[in-house]
């Protein structure tokens, strides 16, 4: 799900798999599994999944995983990609959370990969995304790092520490960050660095 923006990912849809955006969808994939809560992966949740690249490297931690966009062009590339794979456990919803007031499904785990800077009401998705959480449930994020030099805009990340402070308004817990790609040291064609959040739904 990406506000504002359903149109113009439709049309990136079959393009988007480039060996670049693969590379990084690894890695970020392996840092979530380094913060990742084993025992809570019942139920999870890709959200703003895009084409799935790193839902389906994750897809074997799971029992269960819904892959979730509002971009239907995104969503046809993920059920081509479960297809090919002939995976089961998996399934798809095409959702525009800006025209819901919840999420109509629940999980033990939600995934939310480089979705963040493109909403304009992070409050209110991250509400919703704590709302959608089982009790004990693990939210999992990853961003672009905020540059300094850079004057606030969706567009060009959002910084941790920002993030770290609107999850604890909401409720959430036992946060951890892991920076997994550090855009100053290497030189992978990304413009910001990137990082994995981990924020935890209280038991009660």
């Amino acid at each position: 799900m990406i506000i504002g923006h359903i149109d113009k990912f439709n049309q990136l849809a079959a393009t988007y798999d480039t060996p670049k955006n693969i590379e990084m969808a690894k890695r970020a994939a392996e840092a979530i599994r380094g913060l990742m809560d084993k025992k809570q992966t019942n139920q999870a949740i890709d959200f703003g999944c895009g084409t799935g690249l790193v839902g389906l490297e994750l897809i074997d931690e799971f029992d269960s995983l819904v892959f979730v966009n509002a971009s239907a062009g995104m969503i046809k590339e993920v059920e081509k990609k479960l297809t090919e794979v002939n995976v089961k456990k998996a399934s798809t919803l095409c959702l525009d959370i800006e025209e819901e007031d919840t999420l109509p499904i629940k999980a033990d785990t939600i995934v939310i990969s480089l979705v963040l800077h493109h909403i304009a009401d992070t409050k209110k998705l991250l509400l919703q995304l704590y709302n959608a959480l089982n009790a004990n449930g693990q939210l999992l994020i990853v961003e672009m790092q905020k540059q300094a030099t850079t004057p606030y805009h969706h567009g060009h990340g959002i910084d941790s520490a920002d993030l770290k402070h609107e999850l604890a308004a909401i409720g959430f817990e036992k946060m951890q960050i892991d920076q997994f790609y550090d855009a100053e040291k290497e030189s992978a064609g990304q413009e910001a660095s990137r990082y994995v959040l981990s924020a935890r739904k209280p038991l009660s």
